[in-house]
């Protein structure tokens, strides 16, 4: 991955610009330490403080944790997130912004260059199954309904989909009519209920067809949305740009915003299993609401780093990722 991001990735609007310079900031130096693996010339470099490298994303593959980021280190915890150690093998070298895990075994990882990962074994090892370098070809989050169907966006409207467990791809089309570039920048829910990618401009995309049609729903938020999650009961959450939180109450027909406390950027949303609503952000933002509370309680980090991805963690706490690693709780 190049040490500064492309002119086209800076552009005013795109959201997660934000994100990924504090990436970058932080790449050159990681990188002086790493030491590349025997795999070929674009296989993960391989790090000494692998916890430290900058990270994007995080999910569970049953009760193992995965986070990806930078440089295509992709780490692995089998003891909800007190230690981490570096996948075996990963054959890109790529910014990875997102993952999607279907069971124990089977996931895959999306990122710069079009890159889109899938391992059998639980994340131990990776085959790169999709690759564009042609432009700017950004995939900022995947999603899988099941084994075989599959979908992934990015910058400038693009999306891609797959029928066949990622063995091939083809175009999708999410955002119509004149504005067919905006960014998508995360792509949630799904497997038995309505599917949503999230944009700019506080548009959000609604499915109920498994992704074969898409409902433009126009928000009064007036910048892009991030982040979202189920809450359980017809109700999800979003998160965006300078603290704009959206609820809906209606399996996503309308949203409406709440009160977050903070005009830092949000970048990630999750529901823990006590009921427990997070939310994470830049400049060290974590936001908690308790289940059947209505309002969020504002937890800052000392140290403000720009967190992109969370996880419930051992006993319950949150486990933060972003430009500084792995993070514990606030």
């Amino acid at each position: 991955m190049p040490a500064t991001i492309p002119t086209r990735l800076r552009a005013p609007r795109l959201a997660l610009g934000l994100i990924l310079s504090a990436v970058a900031a932080t790449s050159a130096a990681a990188a002086t330490a790493a030491e590349p693996q025997a795999l070929g010339p674009q296989a993960a470099v391989r790090v000494a403080a692998a916890t430290q490298t900058p990270l994007l994303a995080v999910t569970r593959a049953g009760r193992r944790l995965i986070a990806a980021g930078d440089h295509g280190v992709i780490l692995l915890s089998d003891d909800d997130g007190r230690s981490f150690r570096q996948a075996t093998a990963v054959p890109v070298q790529v910014l990875l912004t997102s993952l999607s895990f279907v069971d124990a075994q089977h996931g895959w990882a999306a990122g710069h260059d079009g890159v889109v990962l899938a391992t059998a074994d639980g994340g131990e090892t990776w085959t790169l199954q999709h690759r564009d370098v042609d432009g700017d070809k950004v995939l900022f989050a995947i999603h899988f309904e099941d084994a075989q169907r599959g979908f992934a966006v990015g910058l400038f409207g693009l999306a891609i989909q797959t029928a066949d467990g990622g063995k091939t791809w083809a175009p999708l089309t999410i955002a119509g009519g004149t504005r067919t570039d905006r960014h998508l920048f995360a792509i949630f829910g799904g497997r038995g209920a309505p599917l949503f990618t999230a944009a700019e401009s506080g548009v959000v995309f609604r499915s109920t067809d498994g992704g074969a049609s898409w409902q433009e729903i126009q928000t009064t938020n007036p910048g892009s949305f991030w982040a979202g999650a189920a809450l359980g009961d017809g109700r999800w959450l979003m998160a965006g740009m300078r603290g704009h939180l959206f609820e809906s109450a209606d399996d996503g027909l309308s949203w409406q915003e709440i009160t977050s406390g903070t005009d830092q950027s949000l970048t990630a949303v999750a529901r823990f299993g006590d009921g427990r609503a997070v939310v994470a952000g830049l400049g060290g933002t974590v936001l908690v609401r308790d289940a059947g509370a209505t309002a969020f309680v504002l937890q800052q980090r000392a140290d403000r780093a720009a967190l992109a991805a969370l996880a419930e963690g051992s006993a319950g706490a949150p486990l933060l990722f972003g430009d500084k690693g792995v993070l514990a709780s606030p």
